[in-house]
């Protein structure tokens, strides 16, 4: 059987021989469009696969067993089928074809015997892109592939990405059988894009048909999809050829092509930024090459394209299912975005807490635009659940944001889904009736919130005092989980609902703070800005620390409980100290220490003890301490800062005062704006602190109905609680029966999950990964990243990727981390420096650093595989960058 088709032999009718991707590039390519040339290897390949490998039956068994309204339970069915799929050898005849065409197009391309051919392996569904169902974004796309093994396992994994969970979620909506819609795979040339982006040939936002919308913005167009850049957005009239508006983007970040295979991120040179990626005769020509596909296929186009040596190609190509109002349409379209829950949760949640998590943050989402005078989008998730991950809905945000002009919301948009990256300065802003009714509540909650904290806080911590209280033995099972509802999804939520809301506001007040020093001080105010929020006193993160450091400090008093602390790991030291009367001493300042901050957590996930129920990370920060000097006491730091601070907030007054206009408007809006993003980057940190509050109560109730429903058979185990959901237990409670196999399955799921990379983005048929080939370079044994707290400080490095590694930290060394989050700040009293493959000036590690008053670099792309293990590396705070000798 032949299974190649080359795009030139393909039309619109073929899709059940090459999928609906794979049958519009044929139909493209026949129409004369600049497709780069290509081949599929049909859906029957697929089949034959299936039928080969005896998978039909395994697969038809693990349907049968799966609930569909369970999503955990489908994300671990299907992770089975795919790992079915990719354990299988490709029959000889198909992988044969495949490479002699892989050898045929190289041949074509005029690249036979040279490096092998770079190519984009897809998925094309058979079921996909018909008028009455939309599977985009339900399989995989891998770009740059290299060489015939790399290309016939990436074919596999396509195939795999069938059974992703929302494809067959989706199907079983849709009422599609599963064994009726097959795969077949798209082969590409790759294009090595000097720009590239989206058109869409009738403005998806308005509705207008007669403009078309253009985004665009150097290197590949991964970058626009992911949110990764702020891209050149332009309105143009479809008559006329005529620019109706181009806003220029920051485009701060470009993918290319990595030479190994991959892609590479870097930051955009400064000199490229405000440079517009398209002139006007390259827009007029990419608009005319739309309204061709848009004439051959008789409605308005989502076009992907790219732009290299001085030729426009069409990538993609799909019917707009959205215009105007039609969100009920968009909801298959739907972007999700994870950049928001990187240092947060970087590691996978637990079923339990991801039940909660989700109407959490739908909530707190539908608070903050309701507050902003907008009406949240009705029946549109803002919360989706992948590989045991929350993402923000970027499509929910944009709809949120639909009064707005294209340019301000596609800025606000950006900003909303990724509020610690890296954005274009300045304010976005028009004179509109929404975006002034927006200000005006912004403005009315900055000034009144922190007023109102302090009731909202005396209120929850009442009601987690009574929760924490109750006398288990007298309530019911139905009785526990109504407690844990009132307590996570009412009380906890109340003060959560205006997180989003402070994280916004920051964001606003950073970008004002800026605006107003740059008239001053000329360019780059960044480090200005950062010393001028840092060592502000009240910040309960640099609370808990100190008090750490002063239980050190006790420690440090006694010979023996500095040797037992020494001698014993974190675990067992606590048995070795009660056993000497300087131990027990220690212990009893340990448990007062525990009464305040016994419910921080080591990860944001109630899955895991607290220090009060295993101090074992306590001891560990104790035993870093121990060696410790004077100079490092955050004590000592703060007031320093604090000192800093008060100086240069009254030499920037005094320059600002010099002239009438000044003394007149500025140095009063410079106080005002100075004192509330002090302000809101300390209450933000004081409502993670309390959120945190819940999780003792909240560990208590569920472990003892797990304790319950495993006295009855129901579970394995007191602890296989947290692999149900709220609405699981609920039934059981009520309904009992034995969910052995399903909590099997989530914890495999689970475990898999903790090695796997998550996406970023999951948008259309991509899920785009930030890690990349390589960091962000900008000359040899230099790394580029964002300025997160200034300073400069030379040290060695020390690589540590979790808080199971903390003890390995040396007095003066450079902390080199994915990520960090409260739980990693303690460390910041011995860090000589910090490093970060994530977060930006606004995030929570850049906040406690500058608190700290060593220099932070953040958002530095493979630092933990660039930066050695005592390599000596310089950390530059004040430009962002980091040295390697």
């Amino acid at each position: 059987m032949n299974y190649i088709r080359w795009f030139q032999e393909i039309s619109a009718a073929d899709v059940g021989l090459v999928g609906g991707k794979g049958a519009n590039l044929g139909e493209m390519a026949a129409a004369g469009l600049p497709v780069p040339p290509g081949f599929c290897l049909s859906a029957a390949a697929y089949r034959d696969f299936i039928q080969a490998a005896d998978l039909t039956e395994p697969i038809r068994s693990i349907l049968a067993e799966t609930r569909p309204d369970d999503p955990t339970g489908v994300e671990a069915a299907t992770a089975r089928i795919r790992s079915l799929i990719v354990e299988q050898e490709m029959p000889t005849p198909i992988a044969w074809q495949v490479l002699t065409a892989y050898q045929h197009l190289a041949r074509e391309l005029g690249m036979a015997g040279e490096a092998p051919v770079p190519v984009a392996v897809r998925s094309s569904a058979t079921a996909e892109d018909l008028p009455t169902a939309s599977f985009a974004g339900q399989q995989e796309t891998y770009l740059n592939v290299r060489g015939g093994d790399e290309l016939l396992r990436r074919v596999k994994d396509c195939w795999a990405s069938l059974w992703t969970a929302r494809a067959v979620t989706y199907r079983t909506k849709q009422g599609f059988d599963h064994e009726q819609v097959s795969l077949a795979a798209v082969v590409q040339a790759m294009i090595q894009s000097e720009v590239s982006g989206v058109l869409f040939t009738a403005n998806p936002i308005t509705g207008n048909r007669a403009e078309a919308l253009i985004n665009a913005s150097w290197g590949l167009g991964e970058a626009v999809v992911s949110g990764l850049v702020t891209p050149d957005t332009l309105t143009v009239g479809k008559g006329d050829g005529q620019i109706a508006s181009r806003q220029i983007g920051s485009k701060e970040r470009i993918i290319e092509y990595a030479p190994a295979g991959g892609t590479v991120e870097r930051e955009t040179p400064a000199e490229r930024r405000d440079v517009p990626a398209l002139s006007d005769d390259q827009v007029r020509e990419l608009v005319k090459i739309g309204q061709r596909i848009e004439a051959h296929y008789g409605a308005p186009q989502d076009i992907e394209w790219a732009y290299a040596h001085g030729h426009f190609y069409v990538l993609q190509a799909r019917a707009i299912t959205t215009l105007a109002q039609q969100a009920k349409e968009a909801k298959e379209e739907t972007e999700y975005n994870r950049t928001m829950f990187v240092e947060i949760f970087p590691d996978p949640l637990s079923p339990v807490f991801l039940s909660v998590v989700k109407p959490l943050f739908q909530s707190m989402l539908d608070f903050t635009f309701g507050t902003l005078g907008f009406r949240p989008a009705q029946k549109m998730e803002a919360i989706g659940i992948f590989y045991n991950q929350p993402y923000f809905s970027r499509s929910y945000i944009a709809a949120a944001f639909h009064p707005l002009s294209p340019p301000v919301r596609e800025r606000l948009v950006s900003q909303a889904t990724n509020p610690f990256g890296r954005h274009e300065e300045g304010m976005p802003g028009e004179f509109s009736l929404p975006y002034i009714r927006m200000m005006i509540r912004l403005l009315r909650f900055m000034v009144g919130f922190p007023k109102q904290l302090p009731g909202l806080v005396a209120h929850y911590r009442a009601d987690v005092a009574e929760v924490a209280a109750l006398p288990l033995a007298t309530l019911s099972d139905e009785e526990i989980v109504r407690r844990i509802r009132q307590l996570v999804l009412g009380s906890a939520s109340r003060i959560l609902d205006y997180d989003f809301l402070m994280i916004f506001a920051i964001g606003v007040t950073y970008q004002m703070l800026g605006t107003l020093l740059q008239r001053y001080f000329g360019g780059d105010t960044e480090e200005l800005r950062a010393k001028l929020i840092s060592g502000v006193t009240g910040n309960v993160t640099m609370e808990t620390n100190k008090h750490l450091w002063d239980l050190a400090q006790v420690a440090k008093a006694s010979p023996v409980v500095c040797d037992l602390l020494r001698k014993h790991s974190s675990r067992d030291v606590q048995a070795h100290l009660a056993q000497t009367r300087e131990g027990q001493a220690f212990l009893n300042e340990l448990e007062r220490f525990l009464a305040d901050y016994g419910h921080r957590e080591v990860h944001m996930d109630i899955l895991y003890p607290t220090w009060g129920e295993d101090p074992a990370p306590v001891f560990a920060f104790v035993r870093a301490y121990l060696d410790a000097d004077e100079a490092q006491s955050p004590h000592r730091q703060q007031a320093r800062l604090v000192k800093q601070r008060e100086e240069l907030a009254q030499m920037v007054q005094e320059r600002v005062e010099r002239d009438f206009v000044g003394r007149l408007l500025v140095s009063p809006l410079f106080r005002w704006v100075l004192r509330h993003t002090q302000a809101h980057t300390r209450e933000r940190d004081t409502m993670h602190f309390e959120l945190t509050r819940l999780f003792p109560p909240f560990r208590r109730l569920l472990l003892e109905l797990g304790r319950r429903f495993s006295a009855r058979g129901l579970i394995a185990e007191s602890a296989d609680i947290f692999f149900l959901g709220l609405d699981e237990m609920a039934e059981v409670a009520t309904a009992p029966r034995a969910q052995d196999e399903k909590i099997r399955a989530r914890r495999s799921e689970f475990e898999k999950n903790k090695s796997r990379p998550w996406p970023n983005v999951i948008r259309g048929d991509q899920e785009i990964y930030a890690e990349s080939a390589g960091p962000a370079t900008i000359s040899e044994g230099q790394l580029r990243g964002v300025a997160g707290s200034p300073g400069v400080v030379t040290g060695l490095a020390r690589v540590i990727r979790g808080p199971e590694e903390f003890g390995r930290l040396q007095k003066g060394e450079i902390l080199v981390a994915p990520l960090t989050n409260p739980v990693w700040t303690p460390l910041f009293a011995i860090a000589g420096g910090l490093v970060t493959q994530a977060g930006g000036i606004l995030s929570h590690g850049a906040i406690v650093a500058r608190e700290y008053g060593i220099p932070a670099v953040m958002s530095v792309a493979g630092a933990t595989q660039l930066i050695r293990e005592g390599q000596t590396t310089t950390v530059d705070g004040n430009k962002g960058a980091v040295y390697l000798a």
